[in-house]
């Protein structure tokens, strides 16, 4: 048994969740506060720190980690507290395995170097990161990326110095009878612990081959589900906000950005139980997963599991990237500042909702309406925490209240606004900013084109307000919240969006030509 052992226990295990099965516990400022099992007291004096992972009692002076608790509190032998704390945990602590354990990390470090060293000779995996995603050497060598290209000459210095048992155990080389090397051609990004040892390998091709992303299959130390990418920043303490991102390589650029407080899950599936923990620890969690279809899903997703926890207390929040955009894109193609603005003012989980029921709720289809609030009920539903379910269920019938109380005087004045510019001019006008909206990818190209135009009166006003610099990478659905909470969304008026989308056929989402040119012609006749 080794002291990273025990230490890996007392980390991995929530004081509070052990504590509190015992006495109750009340969380006040950054602690948790009970009556003491000490002595007999009527003012709570018995204090627990989930981020030290230690409790006090003010009134007897007794202090401890979690293994301390069971042995002073419950009796427990050493052994027999650490047994019961590793196998909730997951954590095997027999010597024989502790020993094999051991050797597995011997493994990895030395894989890591080789891995490592050969990326330097691998001018195609090297060129890839460089140029391809923009790494720097220092980033390279800051998290020991390497390469398992010349997969022959890897597998000769590894069988030299293992034997081939505990390579197959490592999960280094397959489990066949001719062993050979598990990751072959591919970027090797090194996983680590919160003591920095290497559990394993995160790898991806460079090519179209399936499947792009591959891991250390599961070994005696390698849970994927319990593992997230840079968690050895949770011991670090320099900065108590989190940023939850989809891969290591979002990780990797934002870190090579001076963004250093990002960690990233093993795959597509996030572990609420480890966020939930995390947060315990007393950090503030982002979500920020990318602004695709599939990020938005996975971000709902984790949002209903969380949700389902009746331990969840609320306090982890999402961002909601650009269209398509990823964190790794976003900072590289020079938005950092907005990235970071964005990651300033997150939604908390009932804003989540609201923005994604915005479709259902702001649709004159009652069909439509109907879905959002059949949606609306499912998620209040799966809400495991009864108070908070009471809090979530009176939060959306007072917003369904206000809606419907405000949105015909809301109806009326787009109306009124529409009925006044709907002349030829003013309809073209519409279009260039339909598609400007509409299109973040294509905003850059026609960004002179838009702000050189003539545009006047109730039309200037919406120009100026979508090509600010701070709205650049917001996508469509944000920048017509904006525009609602202003006045100025005429696409409220549908009779009209849907004319000036037939009028202008590069406003239309089935347009396949050159809008560049189309909109150049619009706005030469809009100068006019």
């Amino acid at each position: 048994m080794t002291d990273d052992n025990i230490k890996d226990v007392i980390n991995r295990t929530s004081i509070v969740d052990i504590i509190n099965s015992t006495i109750p516990l009340k969380k006040k400022g950054n602690n948790y506060f009970g009556l003491s099992p000490f002595k007999s007291e009527k003012t709570p004096s018995f204090s627990v720190n989930e981020e030290k992972k230690i409790f006090h009692c003010f009134s007897t002076g007794e202090h401890g980690n979690v293994i301390d608790f069971l042995i002073k509190v419950k009796g427990y032998s050493f052994k027999e507290a650490l047994s019961e704390l590793a196998n909730k945990a997951g954590i095997e602590l027999n010597y024989q395995s502790s020993k094999a354990n051991q050797v597995i990390y011997e493994i990895n470090e030395y894989a890591e170097n080789l891995f490592h060293l050969n990326l330097l000779s691998e001018l195609k995996h090297l060129d890839y990161l460089k140029n391809n995603r923009k790494f720097n050497d220092k980033v390279i060598e800051e998290f020991k990326i390497g390469s398992s290209a010349k997969a022959y000459e890897v597998e000769k210095k590894l069988a030299q110095k293992f034997e081939i048992k505990d390579l197959i155990a490592a999960g280094i080389f397959k489990n066949q009878n001719k062993s050979n090397l598990f990751f072959r051609n591919r970027i090797m990004v090194p996983i680590s612990n919160l003591q920095n040892k290497i559990l394993g390998f995160g790898a991806r091709v460079i090519d179209e081959s399936l499947p792009k992303y591959i891991n250390t299959p599961e070994t005696k130390i390698f849970k994927k589900r319990n593992i997230l990418f840079n968690e050895r920043i949770l011991n670090k303490h320099q900065n108590k906000t989190l940023i939850l991102v989809e891969g290591y390589f979002d990780v990797i650029k934002l870190f090579q950005n001076n963004i250093t407080n990002c960690i990233a899950p093993l795959g597509t599936a996030i572990n609420a139980d480890k966020l939930i923990e995390i947060k315990k620890k007393g950090f503030d969690l982002v979500v920020c997963l990318d602004g695709d279809t599939a990020g938005r899903n996975a971000s709902l997703r984790l949002m209903n599991n969380l949700l389902s926890k009746n331990d969840f207390e609320l306090g982890i929040k999402f961002v909601l990237l650009p269209k398509n955009y990823d964190p790794d894109q976003m900072v590289q193609d020079g938005g950092k500042e907005q990235f970071l603005n964005l990651v300033d003012k997150p939604l908390s989980i009932e804003k989540l909702i609201e923005k994604y029921l915005e479709k259902y709720s702001s649709s004159e289809d009652l069909d439509i309406q109907f879905q959002g609030t059949k949606i609306l009920q499912n998620f209040l539903s799966n809400i495991a925490n009864s108070d908070l379910k009471k809090i979530f269920k009176n939060h959306f019938e007072k917003i369904s209240k206000n809606s419907k109380s405000s949105q015909p005087n809301s109806l009326s004045s787009n109306k009124k606004n529409f009925n006044a510019q709907s002349d030829l001019k003013s309809k073209f006008v519409a279009g260039v900013i339909l598609f400007y909206i509409e299109n973040p990818n294509s905003r850059d190209k026609i960004y002179d084109l838009i702000t050189t135009a003539n545009i006047t009166h109730y039309y200037k006003e919406i120009r100026d307000l979508i090509i600010k610099k701070s709205h650049k990478y917001l996508n469509p659905d944000e920048i017509y919240s904006i525009l609602d909470s202003k006045g100025l969304n005429f696409t409220k008026n549908l009779l009209f969006s849907n004319e000036v989308r037939r009028l202008c056929r590069f406003a239309s989402p089935s347009f396949k030509g050159d809008p560049y040119n189309e909109i150049e012609k619009t706005i030469n006749f809009i100068n006019t």
